[in-house]
């Protein structure tokens, strides 16, 4: 016995005095580029998965038809209803290889930081947050909201399918990304850097996204993260993400990520609405800079109380695969790495000169199929009322 503990001790103490940023435990898979495209590839199965269940298992158009009775409604709806698929994938993938088995520690309930009170936190946090945003927007006269109407049924409806869409968004970042960050690097703050950029580029496709946005979804991805980092709490940040959401699209009827809701308890008046410290009209209230200050500030908050309290990382979930794997080294996964950055590299470069290359044939092909790349689609009409040229697709 006593010679176990010993073999212990030494194993922990090796894992303790090791300088190196990369812990022991840490896989090849777990390669910031590597964990990045995962973590992608994850989204993708989850949309396929849920699309094939759609048709297959699932009425769900024939179900939110039955509940709501309006199409526009219903398709707006299964924009969130469809991310159920990435919950699934991230079941499928934490069940059938064991090196992610901890990560259920962060998922499912803990009694630290998943419990019933991070529902309410988060809630009052991510409503506290867009809320004030919105209320500031209302009292400097950039946006005027009229009342809709509320219906019970549809409006706890919707909370559930927009819990499933930000939830979904956290699990793949806050957890899944972030855990095997953490279970590479020593230094948390790598997870909380990488994951929060990840979490930006996944935003970069939206309409009217801006520059401030994207800062925006950066610097709530680094709030959620320290929040997991402190409290060990994935369902604080999936209920804050939540509230925030629902409170801009479904209460108040603003875009969210750019998108506006077909159904909402309040209604913007598109045509008074002009850009401000804490509206922007092509995104909404994520692209303004007030909003930008409000979670900056949340996060020095956090940060202070941090180091205020001495406060340091509530539940690291890898420790003891570290332990298990002390003395470990990762010098041929550099090699790896080298590999791949200098297969993507190659393969950019040739793709690029590919397309220069074949430019006529591919505008052919595009003309072919009544496509005109060299022309700007219509003016379309933002929510200022004011008209601008749509880029070319």
């Amino acid at each position: 016995m006593e010679t176990d503990k010993e073999e212990t001790a030494a194993a922990q103490e090796k894992v303790v005095d090791k300088k190196s940023f990369l812990r022991a435990c840490a896989s090849w898979t777990d390669i910031f580029v590597i964990a990045a495209m995962l973590s992608v590839l994850m989204l993708i199965f989850g949309d396929i998965l849920s699309s094939v269940l759609d048709r297959t298992v699932i009425p769900a158009y024939q179900i939110g038809m039955n509940l709501l009775g309006d199409a526009d409604s219903v398709s707006f709806l299964l924009q969130y209803f469809d991310f159920y698929g990435i919950w699934i994938a991230f079941i499928l993938v934490t069940l059938l290889f064991k090196s992610n088995w901890p990560m259920w520690k962060a998922f499912l309930y803990n009694g630290h930081g998943n419990n019933l009170k991070a529902i309410p936190a988060g809630i009052l946090l991510g409503f506290g947050m867009n809320g004030f945003c919105i209320l500031m927007s209302v009292i400097m006269g950039d946006i005027k909201l009229s009342y809709s109407g509320f219906d019970p049924k549809v409006f706890f409806v919707f909370l559930l399918c927009v819990m499933i869409q930000s939830g979904a968004e956290e699990i793949v970042d806050r957890c899944y990304l972030y855990q095997k960050l953490r279970r590479r690097y020593r230094w948390p703050a790598i997870a909380v850097f990488v994951n929060s950029l990840v979490f930006m580029a996944l935003h970069m496709g939206n309409p009217g996204v801006t520059k401030l946005g994207l800062l925006q979804v950066f610097l709530i991805g680094v709030l959620f993260s320290l929040i997991v980092y402190y409290w060990d709490s994935l369902w604080t940040v999936i209920w804050a993400h939540t509230a925030w959401n629902f409170s801009q699209s479904i209460v108040f009827g603003l875009p969210n990520s750019g998108i506006v809701s077909k159904y909402s308890v309040f209604k913007l008046e598109a045509a008074s609405a002009r850009d401000g410290i804490f509206y922007n009209t092509s995104f909404g209230v994520e692209g303004s800079a007030g909003a930008n200050v409000i979670i900056a500030a949340a996060i020095v908050i956090v940060l202070i109380y941090g180091l205020v309290t001495k406060r340091s990382e509530k539940m690291d979930h890898w420790a003891q695969a570290e332990m298990r794997d002390a003395g470990k080294n990762h010098y041929w996964e550099a090699v790896v790495l080298t590999a791949i950055v200098a297969a993507l590299t190659a393969a950019s470069i040739f793709g690029a000169r590919w397309i220069n290359n074949h430019a006529d044939e591919i505008n052919q092909y595009m003309e072919s199929q009544g496509i005109k790349p060299s022309e700007s689609e219509e003016p379309v009409q933002t929510q200022s009322g004011e008209t601008q040229e749509q880029p070319a697709q």
